[in-house]
C-alpha cells in the first residue's frame, strides 16, 4: 500500500512538472517570437490538447468553438503576462485553470499510448498505405531500466515487425523513425546506414514525444538536468530528428 501510494505521488508529481516545463517553454518562446500566436503556441505546440482529448466531462475536437474559448482565455493570461519576468506568474495561472483536470488527463493520455496491444516489445508500428511506409513508434517497456541496455532485444523487436508485416503482405518501400532518439548512436546503430545518413532536424515547432519523450526518465519521472537547461538556456538537448531508409536495407539490416 505504501509502495502504491509513492509511486502514485511521484507521477503526480511528473505530470505537474510536464505542465510546468511546457508552460514555462511556451512563455519564452511567446514572448521571444509572439508571430507563433495562439492557435500554434496553446494548441499544437503544447499538450494542453491532451486535456481537450482525455479529461473526464465534455472532449472536444481542437476546432470546436468550447475548446477555441479555452484557448482565447489562455492568450487573455498571456496578455497580461507578456514580460519574461512573469513567466511564473503565467504558468502559475494556467495551473490553477487546468492543472486538476490535467492531472487526470494525463494517465489517460499515458495509458493510450502504452497500453496498446500492438507493441512488439518497445517498438510498434503504423502502415501508411498512401506512400506505401512503415512509421515506427517507441515506448520504453522496460522501466525503470533502461530500454536501451539491451540493443539486441531491441533488434528483435525490429525483427518481429519485419515478420508481422510480411506475414500480413501489406506494400511497403520505406520506413520512417522520427523522434529524439534518434540522436542516440545506440538507436543509430539498430537500422542500416541508408537510415543514419538520411537523419535531418525536424520542424522547429516542437509537440509530441518526438520532442518531449526526452524529459521522461527510464524510471517515468521528470528528467530534471534536460528540464533546467530548456528553462535557463531555452534549448532542449536533442532535436527531434527525422529518418527514414527503403525497406529493403531495413530488412537487410536485420535479418541478414
Amino acid at each position: 500500500m505504501m509502495m502504491s501510494l509513492q509511486y502514485e505521488e511521484r507521477k503526480e508529481a511528473f505530470y505537474a512538472g510536464m505542465f510546468h516545463l511546457q508552460m514555462g517553454y511556451l512563455h519564452q518562446r511567446l514572448c521571444r517570437e509572439p508571430w507563433w500566436g495562439m492557435d500554434y503556441g496553446f494548441a499544437n505546440f503544447t499538450m494542453l490538447k491532451v486535456i481537450a482529448k482525455f479529461a473526464e466531462g465534455p472532449r472536444y475536437d481542437l476546432d470546436d468553438l468550447p475548446w477555441r474559448k479555452t484557448l482565447a482565455g489562455c492568450w487573455d493570461v498571456l496578455m497580461r503576462c507578456q514580460a519574461p519576468a512573469e513567466r511564473t506568474v503565467f504558468v502559475e495561472e494556467l495551473w490553477r485553470r487546468f492543472g486538476e483536470r490535467w492531472l487526470r488527463a494525463y494517465p489517460c493520455f499515458e495509458s493510450s499510448l502504452s497500453q496498446r496491444p500492438d507493441y512488439f516489445g518497445c517498438f510498434r508500428y503504423e502502415h501508411d498505405s498512401g506512400d506505401n511506409s512503415i512509421i515506427l513508434h517507441f515506448q520504453n517497456k522496460e522501466e525503470p531500466l533502461s530500454p536501451l541496455a539491451d540493443p539486441g532485444k531491441r533488434r528483435g523487436d525490429l525483427r518481429r515487425i519485419v515478420q508481422d508485416v510480411e506475414a500480413r503482405q501489406l506494400s511497403v518501400v520505406r520506413v520512417r523513425f522520427d523522434t529524439w532518439m534518434n540522436n542516440l548512436k545506440a538507436v543509430q546503430s539498430l537500422f542500416p546506414e541508408s537510415f543514419v545518413r538520411s537523419l535531418a532536424s525536424a520542424e522547429e515547432f516542437p509537440k509530441g514525444y518526438g520532442w518531449w519523450g526526452q524529459f521522461v526518465t527510464r524510471e517515468g519521472g521528470l528528467h530534471s538536468r534536460r528540464a533546467e537547461l530548456l528553462m535557463t538556456q531555452g534549448r532542449f538537448e536533442f532535436a527531434r530528428l527525422d529518418g527514414y531508409c527503403p525497406w529493403a536495407d531495413f530488412r537487410t539490416n536485420l535479418l541478414a
